[in-house]
């Protein structure tokens, strides 16, 4: 009998009473059902710990706590993460479908992948838009979306994100696990619909100069000379064109 792959949903929040609903019927919906959800709020006072707390029986694992942030939050519930698979749909952002989970189930259980990752949709300007991921390769930036991209947990316990990096955690791990010779899958499945208002959208410099941090620390010789250049030239063509306020 052929095994069926188990997934971990996990959702990090914080203050956003306004979209954390949406997400969790999202989750809810998936056909599939080998899957668990685990809910890790920051402490929000804003009442989506209240509005979490009626949909408590939905998950395996939730908790309402400060913490030291979005990667830290990830982390506790890359402890708790009972499936083989994990992947992160944060506040705000939703499955594409409510067959994601089959579609992508359908792929891992045909071949030997550490990471398998989609493609999503983007909300941005009212019209849902197909932002396909790049194939597998080195970059200077993340060339899939975070919340389309499935880890085995098992590798995610063993190398957590690493919260020195605020904005680049998952740049940075998944950098990691390339550079490792870890095995990566892109698969023609849309994920996500991705809420373009978050963090690391509306304060890129930050992100990018965490990025710069990456490199610096995994790339090595030629690599490394021509990611730190791209880098630095979309930092001073942002800075140009945008005018930093004060």
């Amino acid at each position: 009998m052929e095994h069926k792959c188990t997934f971990s949903i996990v959702t990090v929040s914080y203050n956003c009473a306004g979209t954390i609903g949406k997400t969790i019927e999202s989750v809810m919906r998936q056909d599939y059902a080998g899957k668990e959800y685990i809910l890790i709020d920051g402490g929000s006072t804003d009442g989506t710990a209240e509005l979490v707390k009626t949909h408590r029986n939905d998950f395996s694992y939730w908790c309402s706590e400060p913490d030291g942030g979005i990667y830290q939050g990830m982390n506790k519930g890359i402890a708790q993460a009972q499936g083989e698979w994990i992947i992160f749909m944060n506040a705000g952002d939703t499955f594409a479908s409510t067959h994601v989970l089959s579609d992508i189930a359908s792929y891992i259980n045909k071949g030997e992948y550490d990471i398998v990752y989609g493609d999503i949709l983007t909300g941005k300007n009212g019209a849902p838009k197909l932002k396909p991921a790049s194939e597998p390769c080195n970059k200077q930036r993340m060339y899939f979306c975070h919340q389309a991209a499935f880890a085995r947990t098992a590798l995610l316990k063993q190398m957590p994100f690493d919260t020195r990096f605020n904005m680049s955690a998952d740049f940075h791990f998944f950098k990691r696990c390339y550079l490792s010779g870890y095995r990566f899958r892109h698969v023609p499945v849309t994920v996500a619909v991705y809420d373009s208002h978050g963090v690391s959208n509306r304060q890129r410099i930050k992100g990018l100069r965490d990025n710069i941090r990456v490199i610096r620390e995994l790339d090595k010789g030629w690599d490394k000379i021509k990611f730190l250049l791209k880098l630095y030239y979309v930092i001073g063509w942002i800075k140009l064109t945008k005018p930093m306020s004060h």
